[in-house]
This record gives structure tokens, sequence and C-alpha cells, in this order.
């Protein structure tokens, strides 16, 4: 096995492997409400003008269409020619965000607002060249007035019912990872507070570098840290635990988004820069990561570890602390850790989850009391 020390996070599919072992448990109560909706081009980018409608963000690995891409749609509009079903997300607020048709919207958007003349048409070449104050008249309002068909996926759909709807309508071709659904879905003071944490130096020291941000791998860790650091310091009113990783994860960053107080915010903020911080600075670039395999070559930094040792370093005053002794316990522990394979295979279910925050609490207890 070659080293890759940039790359992957020990563990990072895990995710995955929940799913499967605990699947969504659709009951007789799970209610899923989807509306089908038509609207013209102008009603839609006029709700999108008001914020009523909100872009997906951009992920890093999608290419956003070339102008040939953009030229095509709006030929064939033009024409007549149907287009592919627009899916929407609503919230509980009536704010609707695009959940797959985001280039499509993007490109007549930027059209009608004059950004790029049309090109390579090959059923139009006269409006080759042309914005959309230069095509006649009677093609901007056949443009404007074009009926797009959507499929709404609104309240009161259950957070994890929402999640693997986003999932199925994103196999086509997007793939995007749980992580990069959730970042579309949760818009929000979550997805800031993720970016701001993920993109600090306190992170970058902490995992030695070795977490890329393509992905949002980076992001993953820090939202597992946040939410049970929450879900164990009792913060999280009325969300509950039961190996769901996904629904649960949903659900913390819609109470970052809506409930959780400013000052709460802040404070996550504050200890996981702490706990990262004194990751790096009591343990060094390899604190996240166990010993090297026999073979030598480095280790993924680990997402259990990462959890783990970030939540044990908020609750440690290394300026008040023997930074080696503190050290070697840790070396200890991992090591046992490592060899018990606590942090290897199912590692989000209730019972794992809880042995290994326990563990982190006995730790942190040795350790002030030495």
């Amino acid at each position: 096995m070659t080293e890759q020390i940039d790359d992957p996070i020990e563990l990072e599919d895990q995710e995955e492997l929940e799913l499967a072992a605990h699947p969504h448990p659709m009951g007789t109560e799970t209610q899923i409400r989807i509306a089908k909706e038509q609207s013209s081009v102008y009603e839609l980018l006029r709700k999108e003008s008001k914020g009523l409608l909100v872009l997906a963000p951009n992920f890093q690995r999608i290419d956003v269409w070339d102008k040939k891409h953009k030229s095509e749609l709006i030929e064939s509009i033009l024409m007549g020619i149907p287009i592919p079903l627009i899916y929407l997300f609503e919230d509980e607020n009536g704010i609707r965000q695009i959940v797959d048709g985001k280039q499509r919207i993007t490109a007549l958007k930027e059209f009608i607002n004059n950004r790029f003349t049309l090109s390579e048409l090959s059923m139009l070449p006269s409006l080759k060249g042309q914005k959309f104050d230069q095509i006649p008249t009677l093609l901007q309002a056949k443009l404007e007035d074009y009926q797009l068909q959507t499929y709404v996926i609104q309240p009161p759909t259950p957070e994890s019912v929402k999640f693997n709807l986003f999932e199925r309508v994103n196999r086509g071709g997007v793939n995007l990872n749980k992580q990069e659904m959730r970042h579309a879905l949760y818009q929000g003071r979550a997805t800031t507070l993720l970016q701001e944490l993920s993109e600090s130096e306190e992170f970058k020291s902490a995992t030695g570098f070795g977490v890329k941000s393509n992905r949002m791998r980076d992001r993953y860790l820090v939202l597992r840290f946040i939410a049970f650091y929450l879900y164990f310091t009792n913060q999280l009113p009325n969300i509950h635990y039961r190996s769901d990783i996904d629904g649960f994860l949903a659900s913390v960053m819609k109470f970052i988004n809506h409930q959780a107080p400013t000052e709460l915010v802040e404070h996550m903020r504050s200890v996981c820069l702490l706990g990262m911080r004194n990751t790096a600075i009591i343990l060094g670039e390899s604190g996240l990561r166990f010993a090297p395999k026999p073979s030598g070559n480095k280790r993924p930094v680990n997402m259990g570890l990462f959890e783990m040792l970030v939540f044990i370093f908020c609750y440690i005053d290394v300026s008040k602390t023997n930074h080696q002794e503190i050290k070697q316990v840790i070396k200890q522990q991992k090591v046992e850790i490592d060899q018990m394979d606590l942090l290897a295979g199912s590692i989000d279910t209730t019972t794992h989850v809880t042995e290994r925050f326990n563990l982190a609490q006995q730790v942190i207890q040795r350790i002030n009391h030495a």
C-alpha cells in the first residue's frame, strides 16, 4: 500500500456502512409530501431575486456549464423542446432550494441578465452571437413564459426521507457524497460555522494538513465532533441518537441554523478551536493518527480519534499540566484503542459512540487528577 497521508480519512465511509446496517424505518406514520408544480422561467427567477428560491451552492468538484451547454439549453427552450424536471426542497419557512437543476436555472438567469452571448447553435444559427436583449421580442417572451416542470419536496417530510430523496435525485450524474448533500440542504449558520472551523489554522495544525477540503472531508470531521459534543453535553433538546448518523447530523445542522442561541454557536466555535489547538500543541501533527503499520507507512487521520481527542482537549488546561505526561497518557490510550480495534468497523452504533465518549471522559479525569 502506498503512502496517502493527505487524502483519505480512516473510516470516512462509515456513514455509508451505518446507513445499510440501520435503514430508515418507513413506518405507517411516515409522511412523504412531494408536490408537482409548473412555473414560468420569469416567475421562478422573480422568486430567486426575492430570496424565495435559493440556488444550491457550488461544490469544488462540479464544473459549471460552459457557454456551449448554456446556449444549447436556451436553443432547446426556444425550439419548444422539453427539458428535464427540476427538483426543489422547501423548508418550514417556505424558502425553496434547487436540489437538481441548478445549472439550468443559473444558465437561464445569466442569459436573461445579458451575461453571455449564444454560440454554436445548430437549430437557430441566426441567433449566434446575440444576447437576450438582442434576440427578437417574441423570442424573449417565449423564453420568459416557458413553463418549467418541478417537483417540490415539502414539510412535514422527515429529514431522513428528504435526505434519501435528495440522494436518489442526485444519483443520475452528480453523485454527491452525504456531507455535500448536507451542505446543500442545510445552508445557514451551520454551513458557515463548518467552513470557518475546517479552514482554520487550528484544524490544519491538528490534522497535520492531512485532510483535503475536496469532497468536504474536513467539514464532515468538524460536524461529527460538534454534533457529538453537543449530544454528550446535553445541549441538543429533543434530538436523540439511535445509530442514525445521517438523520442525527442533519438534525444538528437544522438545530444550529434555527434554534441554537447565538451564545451556543459562539461556544461551539470556541470549544472546537480550543480542542484542536490543544491537540496540536500537545500531540503534534501525528496526534490524530494511529501508529504506523509494520510497513512504516503513515496511517490517515482517524475519524473516531479526531472526535475523542478534540473532546478530551476541550477539558484540559494545557497551561497547568505537564505536556509530556499528557502525551504519554494519550499515547498509551491510543495503543490500547488500536490493539482492541475500538475505532474500526461499525463505530457509529449507539453502543460504540457511547463507549468511546465514556472512555474520553475517563481520560479527562485521569489527566486532570494526575
